[in-house]
């Protein structure tokens, strides 16, 4: 019925348009495809492309079908310029300084199909259309390569190959069905030597692999911290990275997932501030051309716990790893505050394998310039915790004492752990300490610090995230965005930097079971995930299960299949082959394609090729086989008329309805019909043949 309907809307015919010295006569079947190709793979783009712009490309095939038509012509060149003009335009104007972000160019590629709709006058600007609808598929990858995409993808192809297919063949051969399934055909024929080349092939970074910018935001973690930040993202499950242990896996207590340090403040927001950048990054290659002292005096001890991330992107350049990590990746550098980062905003998602030694001891001693940078405060505000800290201190024996006593008053004096905490005054740390007593856990590792600070005991921000959900069906912990987390470090003459969380003296279960166990009563937890499975998953352990299954599936694809490099690559061969040589990798691919060859060979040498029979033929051979079924079968080379006569003496009941079959049969075969006159009768034929099957 939609086919109906779409060449209902192209009539009249199809135009001529000229191929060389010949007239190609574009089927009105192919201009469906080619619509439809042009159609599924901008879906994925339109929630990144302004609102006018998904409507010029509306405004573009109707246009197409117009010209199509014939009720108007093809536009000629003055209008074409003026548009395109007006077009790029209007997309400087919309995209400003991310003109050449990902989102703009791939928007301009999809409305530059669009636009060449309406210039295709030969066949070759037909084919251009169906080119820039496979580089299409390719663009939406730099995106996402989930699972999802991919299959939508696959079927994006599946469409413009029918499209491809469809300019190829006249009208009487326009099956729509059949061309589709003669694609997925072509596509399913293409999987092996696809996997060969993906396996085999020396590997080179995909287009997905290069860093790119976009106008769109990504939710995580920023650089600073203010009262209010990190709950919010609580609201969201997305998840943040995945973590595979290859040793012993840590107690939960001890999963700080460290991100990077916050060491400013100016009286309500923290900030990295400038103490990272004393003594530079040190280099984490193989080939280390300096060492920095700082790095050559961390003191590691015990068994290290070594794990594989996964990390989703989030446009920033660090990334997360337990205290104190061990790595070797020429990726990557440490900061001095220990923290990790990359050279290049993570755009794409990341893996790096760690080992880290949650038992340490760094910074025994610290500069004079470090110890300024981390005690300073503000020259005015919050007077009266200032005052609070400078009692509490004198009656603290050590700097030690003073830590545990700061804990005590907030496991003592009734401080709540909570999502909707009251609104902060312009002395944001003295309205949580004595006003509100309520907050999350900004609020408490802010206040925590502060009140180090006033006292001259350096102290500093970090930010990360805390705990993640261990998924039993592959034995990998999943990080999510509400596990984000702020906790505190101290530096303690004779122990260096030591790690402490405000945190767990008010809310201990946040630390021991997770955001989820804390928070799952919350109406504010999960606030984002309105139509997510997460949204119920404490109360149904069917979704729950379903959940870890669907994510384990999305972690082996992302560990095995995006994340195939030349080193899993190097493994595989060392495994098949032992000693890997130049010689044995040609053999191998050699000897696939050759194999894949004579496959292919069998599968087509099989069976002597077949005569592509007409619509009507094969309507007619299938009302035939039927009558077989019922015991009447046709000779060879019997005519239909005699067939007609013979299925009619035998069974009279029949006569009315065979004989119309084989009249509107014969009038398609040998009569000269035009085009819209076939597909009517070829739909009649089907009905009649149909009804006589039901009936019998």
């Amino acid at each position: 019925m939609i086919r109906q309907m779409f060449l209902r809307l192209l009539k009249p015919a199809s135009p001529q348009v000229k191929v060389g010295k010949e007239i190609y006569r574009l089927p009105r079947t192919a201009l469906i495809w080619i619509l439809s190709s042009l159609v599924v793979v901008s879906l994925p783009h339109i929630i990144r492309m302004p609102f006018w712009l998904t409507g010029l490309c509306l405004f573009c095939i109707g246009i197409s079908v117009l010209i199509f038509q014939g009720r108007i012509s093809h536009p000629g060149s003055k209008i074409k310029t003026a548009v395109v003009f007006m077009v790029l335009v209007a997309i400087i104007l919309q995209y400003g300084r991310d003109i050449f972000s990902t989102d703009a160019i791939v928007a301009v590629l999809i409305v530059g199909i669009a636009l060449k709709l309406l210039e295709m006058k030969k066949r070759r600007d037909v084919m251009l259309v169906i080119y820039l609808c496979y580089f299409s598929v390719l663009a939406e990858f730099i995106y996402s390569q989930a699972i999802p995409v991919a299959i939508y993808m696959s079927f994006c192809i599946v469409i413009i190959t029918s499209a491809l297919m469809s300019i190829t063949q006249t009208e009487e051969f326009q099956r729509p069905m059949r061309t589709l399934k003669l694609s997925s055909l072509v596509l399913m024929q293409s999987i092996p030597l696809m996997a060969v080349l993906f396996l085999l092939f020396p590997r080179i970074g995909p287009l997905w692999a290069v860093p790119f910018q976009s106008a769109s935001g990504v939710t995580g973690l920023s650089d600073q911290m203010s009262p209010g930040d990190i709950g919010d993202l609580t609201r969201s499950g997305d998840i943040a990275f995945t973590v595979q242990f290859t040793s012993y896996i840590p107690d939960y207590r001890d999963l700080y997932w460290r991100g990077l340090t916050l060491n400013e403040f100016d009286g309500r927001q923290w900030t990295r501030g400038r103490g990272g950048r004393f003594q530079g990054f040190q280099y984490l290659g193989a080939n280390k051309q300096q060492i920095y002292p700082w790095f050559r005096d961390i003191q590691y001890l015990g068994d290290p716990v070594s794990y594989n991330v996964i990390m989703e992107p989030t446009q920033q350049n660090w990334v997360y790893t337990l205290m104190m990590p061990a790595i070797m990746n020429e990726r990557l550098w440490m900061r001095r505050e220990f923290q990790i980062g990359t050279e290049r905003p993570i755009s794409q998602r990341y893996t790096y394998e760690a080992d880290s030694y949650l038992e340490h001891i760094v910074d025994l001693d610290i500069s004079d310039r470090m110890r300024e940078s981390s005690t300073e405060l503000p020259d005015e505000g919050n007077d009266r915790s200032r005052e609070f800290a400078q009692k509490l201190y004198e009656q603290s024996a050590s700097d030690r004492d003073y830590v545990d006593a700061v804990l005590s008053y907030i496991r003592n004096e009734q401080f709540f752990y909570t999502l909707s905490p009251s609104l902060l005054g312009e002395d944001s740390i003295d309205d949580f300490l004595f006003n509100t007593h309520e907050g999350f856990c900004e609020h408490y590792s802010s206040a925590f610090t502060f009140l180090m600070r006033s006292v001259g005991i350096p102290a500093r921000v970090v930010l990360g995230y805390q705990g993640g959900e261990f998924n039993k069906y592959n034995e990998t912990l999943i990080v999510r965005q509400y596990d984000a987390h702020a906790w505190v470090e101290v530096w303690l003459e004779g122990e260096g930097w030591v790690q402490v969380d405000p945190t767990a003296a008010v809310a201990p279960g946040r630390i021991e079971f997770g955001s989820q166990f804390t928070f799952q009563e919350d109406e504010n937890f999960l606030d984002d995930e309105v139509f997510s499975m997460l949204k119920f998953r404490s109360t149904s352990s069917l979704i729950n299960d379903l959940i870890l299954r669907m994510e384990m599936i999305d972690y082996s694809w992302n560990r095995f299949v995006l994340n195939y490099d030349v080193g899993i690559q190097f493994a595989l061969f060392s495994r098949v082959f032992n000693a890997v040589t130049k010689e044995k990798i040609i053999y191998a691919l050699l000897g696939m394609f050759f194999l894949l060859i004579a496959v292919v060979a069998i599968i087509v040498l099989r069976k002597p090729a077949e005569k592509p029979q007409t619509p009507a033929n094969q309507l007619y051979l299938k009302f035939c086989r039927f009558l077989a079924d019922n015991g009447i079968s046709r000779q060879a080379g019997e005519p239909p008329l005699h067939y007609r006569e013979r299925v009619c003496a035998l069974q009279p009941q029949w006569s009315n309805e065979v004989s119309r079959i084989t009249d509107i049969y014969m009038d398609i075969a040998f009569n000269d019909n035009q085009p819209d006159r076939v597909e009517d009768k070829l739909r009649k034929l089907k009905q009649e043949i149909q009804k006589f099957r039901l009936i019998n």
